[in-house]
């Protein structure tokens, strides 16, 4: 009789030993587990915390309901009442019987949110790639980098199964943690790599006048391989032709600006004239890339529409020591040997200074040389002038020159703008005129200036 009490009684009732959790619910009847369960519904939270986050969340924030007789149903199941004397001594957790019903997108929403606002002020991680080392001027795979971001979908998993048996704490761990896409020990980083290393063997130094100007070298190449989708490599052909304008900009010097010192100490600036290097920057771009598809290494000169005789860089003499000067300040002209020793000097009278008859500057080549040659112009009065010299050595087409004039009184000081001025030519005396003209020879640099 005692025996079949027993098991009417736990019919109906918990055993001894039997917990939800931290709550002890040994001996309570069916309903009055219900009436537990509902407040422990009311009064649940679940502390979100690590990796840097935290977020509380109540039951009202994650949309949940109970349905308590079917809980409570589920968990008198787990025990035999029949064997209650066998039973009373074992300890039993219904915990994981308490299933609880929730809004899973009212509650993702939530928790979404929470890990999107952690996020922007965390260190997302960083995907393992192919990048240029400059230490040992080649590419290499770049190892990946974990960082502090959170996965928004694992956290939502995690508190979606906390919430549903009403744990009260949820741990994050680094599995919670964005992870990279790619990792440094994928193959085909490695290939990659290789491939971009094909693309920069080539080193190039591109020369003017003997003087390295620009180089193709590994570094620069580096700057110029790109990576598609794939992690193939290639050049990228706007970045080259940008590179190859900024070398044309840098290196032409035809027309330019170039300070100099002259052999006597005089420092010049002059700009303007036909002669100088002009850079041929689709011809550079072709250059660079046969290079690279041969892996050429060594000098190579500049490839270029015109040239000069030496190069300083941007702004400095581009011509070497072997010149002559016309100083249009000190209507003087000099002429120096190619050991910059002063070979030939002159006064001259230059052209009248009115805007129509000034004699050009700049820097020029010596197109030619005649003797004797016969001069025609206009004057300013429209009238018409035809004058032979002797010995004619243009620098501006064949239009400006410096000439011998035999109807100058005298030469030098101030007369070209005193009205002995010519129509622009250098004018010489006779004798000095045919000095100079069995020393200078055509393609000499014709430096004329203030």
């Amino acid at each position: 009789m005692a025996y079949v009490a027993g098991a009417l009684v736990f019919t109906g009732r918990f055993l001894p030993n039997t917990t939800v959790g931290e709550r002890d619910i040994s001996l309570m009847a069916a309903s009055d587990v219900e009436r537990v369960l509902v407040d422990e519904l009311d009064d649940y939270e679940v502390a979100v915390s690590g990796q840097g986050f935290s977020l509380r969340l109540t039951a009202e924030d994650a949309g949940m309901t109970l349905d308590a007789p079917r809980v409570v149903e589920r968990m008198l199941s787990d025990a035999n009442p029949w064997l209650w004397p066998l039973e009373i001594v074992r300890e039993r957790d219904e915990q994981d019987k308490l299933a609880a019903s929730f809004s899973e997108g009212h509650l993702g929403q939530t928790v979404r949110a929470a890990v999107e606002d952690f996020n922007a002020s965390a260190k997302p991680p960083v995907d393992a790639t192919v990048a240029f080392d400059e230490g040992e001027e080649a590419f290499a795979v770049q190892k990946e980098q974990a960082g502090t971001t959170l996965d928004a979908e694992a956290v939502i998993e995690t508190v979606n199964e906390a919430v549903a048996t009403m744990e009260p704490e949820v741990k994050l761990t680094s599995a919670h943690l964005q992870q990279p896409r790619l990792r440094s020990t994928d193959d085909y980083l490695a290939e990659a790599a290789s491939a971009a290393n094909r693309l920069i063997k080539a080193d190039v130094q591109l020369t003017m006048g003997g003087t390295v100007a620009a180089e193709a070298d590994p570094a620069l190449l580096s700057t110029l391989v790109r990576f598609d989708e794939n992690l193939v490599p290639s050049l990228d052909e706007e970045a080259l032709a940008a590179w190859a304008g900024e070398v044309a900009a840098s290196c032409t010097t035809t027309g330019s600006e170039r300070t100099y010192t002259r052999p006597d100490g005089k420092t010049v600036t002059v700009a303007g004239g036909s002669y100088g290097w002009s850079i041929d920057r689709d011809a550079l771009i072709d250059l660079v890339k046969s290079s690279v598809a041969e892996g050429v290494v060594g000098e190579v000169e500049m490839p270029c529409t015109t040239t000069g005789t030496a190069f300083n860089g941007a702004g400095a003499q581009d011509w070497g020591a072997r010149y002559c000067d016309i100083d249009l300040s000190e209507q003087y002209v000099r002429f120096y040997d190619e050991t910059g020793a002063l070979v030939w000097e002159a006064p001259c009278v230059t052209g009248t200074p009115n805007g129509s008859h000034d004699t050009p500057t700049g820097v020029y080549w010596l197109n030619r040389k005649q003797s004797p040659s016969k001069l025609k112009g206009t004057n300013l009065d429209g009238s018409k002038y035809e004058s032979t010299v002797q010995y004619w050595m243009p620098f501006v087409g064949n239009v400006i020159g410096l000439h011998d004039a035999d109807w100058q009184s005298a030469f030098g000081g101030s007369r070209y703008r005193n009205g002995a001025g010519s129509h622009g030519c250098v004018n010489l005396p006779v004798g000095s005129a045919g000095t100079l003209y069995g020393i200078i020879q055509e393609g000499d640099v014709v430096v004329c200036h203030w």
